[in-house]
């Protein structure tokens, strides 16, 4: 009788020591799952290869985060870079692609298309339709624009290093000229928004692209 008990009360002493820990282990586990289950859900599977994996790479590397190669494989390196990108856009860093963060992800995608995708002949054409009709040759343009016009082709070309030196002279510190878009640029870009009254998303659009521009005169 006193063994049966001793028994009973050594699982009960057990049972308070453990259960609170199993319950929690339990719970984490369950919860991690489901994570893994909604971001399954979005972008498909983890296992291995994955295309949607390897845009989700190439967005960030073009965005200035660090995601390591492009390989379509969701590494520790790409889940550092999903972290990085969340926290710059107010979202709950989990390093999981939610469908809040592969919205954003989606939008941030298009804002650099939309960088790239300003060509030199677009960033002539208002310039050429003020020109003669007789006058069509780059040089001829050129020589017609005169000094002020030739400080700004000196202006770095890469889209990118115009965006942190016009920071840099509108007093935003967005590290160094170097083209890359990374978290110190990033901060810049949002500081500056704030500044100027426009909508804080860290990406260079064409308002904030139209404010910028003024520091580069």
């Amino acid at each position: 009788m006193l063994k049966t008990l001793g028994i009973i009360l050594l699982l009960f002493v057990l049972s308070i020591i453990l259960i609170d820990p199993v319950r929690d282990y339990m719970n984490r586990l369950f919860h991690r799952e489901e994570g893994e289950l909604r971001e399954e859900k979005i972008i498909g599977t983890i296992a291995g290869f994955n295309p949607h994996v390897e845009e989700i790479q190439e967005i960030l590397k073009d965005a200035g985060f660090e995601p390591g190669p492009a390989d379509g494989l969701m590494g520790a390196q790409t889940r550092k870079a999903i972290r990085e990108f969340q926290k710059i856009k107010e979202l709950k860093p989990t390093g999981r692609v939610d469908s809040q963060t592969y919205l954003a992800l989606k939008r941030e995608k298009e804002a650099l298309l939309d960088l790239k995708g300003e060509k030199k002949e677009e960033q002539m054409s208002t310039f050429v339709k003020e020109m003669p009709k007789d006058i069509k040759s780059e040089e001829e343009i050129l020589r017609i624009r005169g000094p002020q016009d030739k400080t700004k082709i000196e202006l770095p070309k890469d889209k990118n290093k115009q965006i942190q030196l016009a920071l840099k002279n509108a007093g935003f510190d967005p590290g160094s000229i170097d083209g890359k878009m990374g978290l110190k640029t990033r901060m810049a870009i949002r500081d500056f928004q704030k500044a100027k009254g426009l909508k804080i998303d860290g990406v260079v659009g064409e308002k904030t692209w139209d404010e910028l521009k003024k520091y580069l005169r």
